[in-house]
């Protein structure tokens, strides 16, 4: 082999180099300061509402292919 046979090597060598040195700085980063997530808000009432009303649909549906209608619930009920 010659050094021509060798460049495109060299070349993802140094790729692959730069990779684990930006991840290694980031490990470090993290260490020392954190991950900072302080833009993390909750939810509003009526998207909270709406998220309910589609899991109890669904768990209504699943009752009526079990054949369990003792475990519907109407959505007029749902505690908010």
């Amino acid at each position: 082999m010659n050094n021509a046979s060798k460049f495109s090597l060299y070349v993802f060598l140094i790729i692959l180099g730069c990779v684990v040195f930006v991840l290694l700085g980031f490990g470090i980063w993290t260490m020392y300061h954190g991950i900072e997530d302080d833009n993390y808000r909750d939810i509003s009432y009526e998207q909270r509402k709406y998220m309910r009303e589609v899991r109890q649909r669904m768990l209504n549906r699943m009752a009526v292919e079990a054949r369990r209608p003792d475990m519907i619930v109407p959505i007029e009920e749902l505690n908010y």
